[in-house]
């Protein structure tokens, strides 16, 4: 299949037989009065504009080159980033918190239970 020629629309919530009538999706094409088998087809520059409003690198995947560049590079940032060493603690006691209450409970409870015998 060559790029922008478009895939056919799978519905395999009906069927998983791919020669079942229900296996694809189907439209209604008002010009020809006919039911007809939807194409799903790539929109570049749309996908161009998501990935800059994202602020992310919009990646061709039909393209190796690209996809290995971009595993490379991603690659290199892991082990740069690894190689930092920034250790950081993301558990923090706070237990006391609640110890503190809970010995003060206990103590009245022992003051109260005291002065009934």
């Amino acid at each position: 299949m060559e790029l922008g020629a478009g895939g056919k629309m799978v519905n395999s919530l009906y069927s998983d037989d791919p020669s079942s009538e229900y296996y694809y999706i189907y439209y209604y094409n008002e010009n020809t009065y006919q039911n007809v088998r939807a194409i799903s087809k790539i929109d570049e520059k749309n996908l161009k504009q998501i990935a800059s409003d994202l602020k992310i690198d919009y990646i061709q995947m039909s393209k190796t080159s690209n996809i290995d560049y971009k595993l490379n590079n991603i690659k290199q940032q892991s082990y740069a980033s690894q190689t930092a060493e920034q250790k950081t603690s993301s558990y923090q006691d706070i237990y006391y918190y609640f110890a503190i209450p809970l010995v003060i409970l206990l103590i009245i409870d022992f003051i109260l239970k005291k002065r009934r015998m």
